[in-house]
């Protein structure tokens, strides 16, 4: 077969893909596709899209397009019409509706749910306790020093069985927790996490800690030691100030109303000039449900918003629409955050 014949054949099967693409296998399709000067040519072809959708141009004929083409195609006479340039222009757009669209989404998964089993465990390794709250609970406990813990939804908590013994009280922690810290000037207490550790002496703080981009530590009463994981950089903090470590290492500190920090423990959701996406990643999490914005404009809204952490969704996002900032609809198994 020479190169004019597969090029052909290969335009062929891909018209029938587009016309039939359930006939074609997943891997079928990638193959397809599998050619990079045909990717570039549809990012050329997307670039041009754009850029006449910025001019306000009517959108082009394609199916009387591909119309056109298809009947110059199969109804050649003796000489070869498509040559290598309109084969790639063939594949381009085919990989405009099948692939490259995707890359230009309308809508913007911000969270997803789990289908695994939510329940509280307790593990025991080697005196080592292991406690895991999942999404749409939380848990409070008792240590062996007599510290408190509220143990927020999708958090983790590893503590010994007893400190008896120990120049430290350490525990490390996954996800985010609230801590009032039993007073031992002689054993301070210590929460590790793989971004940060928080010393103290005698305080009530708060630790979050459930991503890279989403680590900070704040100060309710009392004083705290703060530095990143590898002690490279260390903060002394003050009440009411909040420390989040930035990628470049650094700590940032501001001062903050704690009760944006800490509600959550008294069973309220409360943000305070909080962007839209974070607050629905928290009820992703605390619901456990997969939340979609049709709108990048709408993520980065800033808000004020209160609720109760025992009421349904469906009443927290009537809530959330009263305010008419945006509207958000509860669909089968996600929300759907649009403007």
């Amino acid at each position: 077969m020479n190169e004019d014949t597969r090029i052909e054949e290969k335009i062929s099967r891909t018209l029938q893909a587009m016309a039939h693409p359930e006939d074609f296998s997943e891997e079928e399709l990638r193959t397809l596709l599998a050619d990079k000067e045909c990717l570039q040519a549809c990012r050329d072809l997307l670039d041009s899209k754009e850029a006449l959708a910025r001019r306000y141009a009517p959108a082009p004929d394609v199916e009387g397009e591909w119309k056109k083409f298809s009947a110059r195609h199969t109804h050649r006479s003796g000489k070869r019409i498509v040559g290598f340039t309109a084969a790639l222009l063939v594949a381009a757009t085919i990989a405009l509706f099948f692939v490259l669209r995707t890359s230009a989404p309308s809508a913007y998964t911000v969270f997803e749910a789990t289908t695994v089993a939510q329940e509280i465990t307790v593990q025991t390794q080697q005196g080592i306790h292991i406690l895991n709250v999942p999404r749409g609970m939380n848990k409070k406990l008792e240590l062996p020093d007599g510290t408190q813990v509220w143990l927020n939804a999708e958090s983790q908590l590893e503590y010994p069985e007893t400190f008896e013994g120990q120049e430290r009280r350490a525990v490390r922690l996954k996800g985010e927790a609230y801590f009032e810290v039993a007073k031992d000037a002689t054993h301070p207490f210590i929460v590790e996490t793989d971004l940060l550790e928080t010393q103290v002496l005698g305080t009530a703080f708060n630790v979050r800690a459930y991503s890279p981009e989403d680590a900070h530590v704040t100060l309710v009463e009392g004083s705290v030691k703060v530095s990143d994981a590898r002690h490279k950089k260390e903060i002394l903090m003050k009440p009411g100030q909040n420390a989040t470590l930035q990628q470049t290492g650094n700590f940032t500190i501001n001062e903050v109303e704690a009760k944006a920090y800490n509600s959550w423990a008294e069973g309220q959701f409360y943000f305070d000039n909080t962007e839209l996406v974070e607050i629905m990643r928290e009820l992703g999490r605390w619901y456990n449900i997969n939340i979609i914005f049709t709108s990048k404009e709408a993520m980065h809204y800033r808000l004020h918003f209160q609720s109760d952490r025992s009421e349904p969704l469906s009443q927290v996002l009537d809530l959330l629409n009263s305010m008419q900032k945006v509207n958000a609809t509860l669909k089968n198994d996600k929300v759907i955050v649009s403007l």
